[in-house]
């Protein structure tokens, strides 16, 4: 019978929570697009983040 293989440790990194996000400023402009640039990053480091996992995930049930 073949031996499951062994599953790595997740690094604490891909199972850490997504950031809430901040709420938008009541400033100009100015201050609103520089929020928008700050959750826009956030979002994307906690999509990267997730695709990492179900990649790995992915590459642990392989067959």
């Amino acid at each position: 019978m073949p031996s499951q293989p062994q599953i790595p440790p997740l690094d604490s990194s891909l199972a850490a929570d997504c950031k809430a996000l901040p709420e938008p400023p009541d400033g100009d402009y100015d201050e609103l697009t520089g929020w928008m640039v700050d959750v826009i990053g956030m979002y994307g480091k906690c999509a990267g983040r997730h695709k990492s996992v179900v990649d790995l995930w992915e590459r642990t049930n392989e067959r």
